[in-house]
């Protein structure tokens, strides 16, 4: 497969690949088997063969695989198919709900724990503040599936309007949470123990990136595969 990387993973990842070699070299993509739901134990399998199991496209798969691991490539136009709209659709709602499920609340227990060491008005201020963090999330997500996703889903006349969308909320998501990491950092109270700070951050670090990720696959893997099903539909 032809690629476009400012900085290529140790390890690219082949369809011949076994799949417990993938990932022990990329461990990240344990999440990825959490979203999509994939049977475990693996066993002595190659990646094509697991994607077989699963149903799932092993090119899409593949691509997927390496845009998270490595932030900074960027999928082929030409290795692209608009077969894999609906796939790519299918992760990133998996994805949502892997963040609302999963991610968003273990960093809230982790920031309940922290809470125990602060006074009522820092508990009342802090549980906002990652209430409202939580609430814009949740909001962005429900406005991608209801202006992007399920339009793209039925092929409207205004779809390139929607992909348009997928620019313009995700700096703004970005801030906010850096704002929360800030905050860990700089403003809780002294007695609120380093490992529980740290547990925090790394929830918090660990969503961020992945988010960033996520809209990547929005910008260099879905809007290009629409593009691609537009011009072929003219």
């Amino acid at each position: 497969m032809t690629t476009h990387n400012t900085e290529m993973i140790s390890m690219p990842l082949l369809r011949q690949m076994n799949l417990f070699e993938a990932v022990d070299a990329h461990p990240m993509l344990l999440s990825i088997f959490s979203r999509l739901e994939i049977r475990l134990p693996f066993g002595d399998i190659s990646i094509e063969e697991m994607c077989a199991r699963e149903g799932l496209d092993v090119e899409l798969f593949i691509v997927l695989c390496t845009m998270h691991c490595d932030e900074g490539y960027r999928p082929c136009i030409e290795d692209l198919h608009e077969r894999m709209i609906p796939e790519v659709i299918n992760y990133l709602r998996a994805s949502h709900r892997y963040y609302a499920s999963y991610m968003l609340p273990h960093a809230a227990a982790h920031l309940e724990e922290i809470l125990l060491h602060c006074d009522t008005l820092s508990q009342r201020a802090l549980r906002k503040f990652y209430d409202d963090y939580v609430q814009n999330l949740e909001e962005h997500f429900a406005e991608e599936e209801r202006e992007i996703f399920s339009k793209i889903d039925s092929l409207c006349s205004n779809i390139g309007a929607c992909l348009d969308a997928l620019e313009s909320p995700h700096s703004d998501i970005d801030d906010r949470t850096n704002d929360i990491v800030s905050l860990v950092f700089k403003n809780l109270p002294e007695q609120a123990p380093t490992t529980l700070r740290v547990d925090m951050l790394n929830d918090i670090y660990m969503l961020r990136d992945d988010l960033r990720r996520h809209s990547n696959i929005e910008m260099y893997l879905l809007r290009p595969l629409v593009n691609r099903f537009l011009k072929c539909k003219k």
